[in-house]
């Protein structure tokens, strides 16, 4: 058996990473470095204060040094440690679907507020953070999940496994070309509406590594609300109603009116930053 060799303290990793991202300009350093420390170690963040006397055995510091030099190269802390918070559950996550923001809360908070229903129609599912948290907090009987890509529903049911919510139905789906035809009491979507122009300015660690379907259209930013708009009618039961998460400020008249050229009402709700995030759209 090989012996056990041990590399330095706990406390001394957790300076060096804090100076080390610090100095490559990572964001909420201190906060990054504890995770990837207690996934290589496998404890808890409370235990590193704990024990931050004690010193890392190799192959842990070897698991840590990888993470961080990942992470200073840009690429996602929640890509490195493969989950991502949403509605205070964590969710498998990979480069085959857009990693959940804490903006899209605002769609769970509108539809808790409005009541549950009895079906639900989750467009561009991804992760299926939407669609499970929808489901574990009991808001619809009936929820359909649908993404163009098969990749992003492999993830999708992986997170329907680990939180064993088998009654959700996954369809591979392209929503802009076709039809469905059943209609549902709530379609909720976090739809591509970064316009193609505005991709270059992207932050590297979104344009790099969140699936590009995931982001844009590949035209301005609106094709997917002027799709929910024309078939507003064919895909919701009489009451029905839309609720889409919008690309803040910048996008809310624009949306606005694609919905009112339609005989269609948006009312518009903001994120914790103040930012028009979600539009909730009625007859």
């Amino acid at each position: 058996m090989s012996p056990v060799i041990k590399v330095c303290r706990i406390i001394d990793l957790i300076r060096w990473g804090i100076d080390y991202f610090k100095e490559k300009g990572v964001e909420n350093a201190r906060r990054e470095i504890e995770w990837f420390l207690c996934n290589a170690m496998g404890c808890d963040r409370i235990d590193l204060y704990l024990i931050y006397e004690n010193y890392v055995e190799e192959h842990e510091f070897k698991k840590f040094h990888n993470m961080v030099t990942r992470r200073a190269s840009d690429e996602p802390f929640q890509h490195i440690i493969g989950k991502a918070p949403f509605y205070g559950r964590d969710f498998i996550v990979n480069r085959n679907v857009l990693i959940p923001r804490p903006e899209t809360d605002i769609l769970i908070a509108r539809l808790k507020e409005n009541g549950a229903v009895s079906t639900l129609l989750d467009v561009g599912t991804g992760s299926g953070c939407i669609a499970i948290t929808c489901s574990l907090e009991k808001l619809s009987n009936k929820i359909y999940a649908t993404d163009i890509s098969m990749d992003a529903l492999i993830v999708a049911n992986e997170n329907m496994a680990l939180y064993k919510t088998d009654k959700i139905m996954t369809i591979c789906h392209d929503f802009l070309n076709k039809c469905f035809k059943t209609r549902f009491d709530v379609i909720i979507s976090n739809p591509p509406y970064i316009g193609k122009d505005e991709m270059e300015s992207l932050q590297t660690n979104v344009r790099a590594y969140d699936p590009k379907v995931a982001l844009t259209d590949g035209s301005d930013g609106l094709v997917f609300y002027k799709r929910f708009a024309n078939r507003f009618d064919k895909l919701l039961n009489p009451g029905g109603y839309m609720l889409l998460e919008i690309g803040g400020n910048a996008q809310k008249k624009s949306v606005e009116k694609i919905f009112l050229d339609s005989g269609l009402r948006a009312t518009f709700y903001k994120d914790l930053q103040g930012d028009f995030r979600v539009a909730e759209v009625r007859k």
